[in-house]
């Protein structure tokens, strides 16, 4: 029993150790984002692969590491590990709303994976909403002129229509 316990704790304490990504980060709708995680170089040789999801235990792997050195995609996700600074790099491009969520560094080891958790914020973009009176200053600015134009002359033609 005092054995298990041991591993566990040890397991815990290199498994915190041993990777570490952002807390946090912050990306733009339509643009990119680049994650870097860090790990102990004793892991070089291992599979890195990031993944979605709030609960480890169902989280999705969306991309993961085929050799050392090398870029490895899906598409709008890459990921890319440097065994030389003892880092992998994600970077996911054309960014979307639906992108927001929690996200895991992680390590493919034998028991227990080495896992660093990262919430990604997306940030809308004005350029890519559909609502182009909210967000352009322009048409703000032209409507703000055309209403007074179509009070002063609504008010005329009341003066008018008063007067017959």
């Amino acid at each position: 029993m005092d054995f298990v316990f041991l591993y566990f704790m040890i397991s815990i304490s290199v498994t915190n150790a041993a990777l570490s990504g952002p807390r946090a980060v912050n990306g733009t709708e339509g643009q990119s984002v680049h994650i870097t995680c860090t790990y102990d170089r004793y892991f070089s040789n291992f599979t890195k692969y990031w993944c979605k999801g709030s609960d480890w235990m169902r989280c999705t792997i969306l991309v993961q590491t085929v050799g050392h050195n090398k870029t490895t995609s899906d598409g709008r996700i890459s990921i890319t590990d440097d065994t030389k600074v003892g880092e992998f790099s994600v970077t996911m491009e054309n960014l979307t709303l639906n992108d927001e969520g929690w996200y895991w560094c992680a390590i493919r080891r034998i028991f227990i994976d080495l896992r660093s958790r990262v919430k990604l914020n997306i940030i809308e973009n004005p350029s890519t909403s559909k609502d182009i009176w909210k967000h352009n200053t322009n048409y703000n600015f032209i409507w703000s002129i055309l209403r007074w134009i179509f009070f002063a002359i609504l008010l005329v033609w009341g003066i008018v229509t008063v007067r017959m």
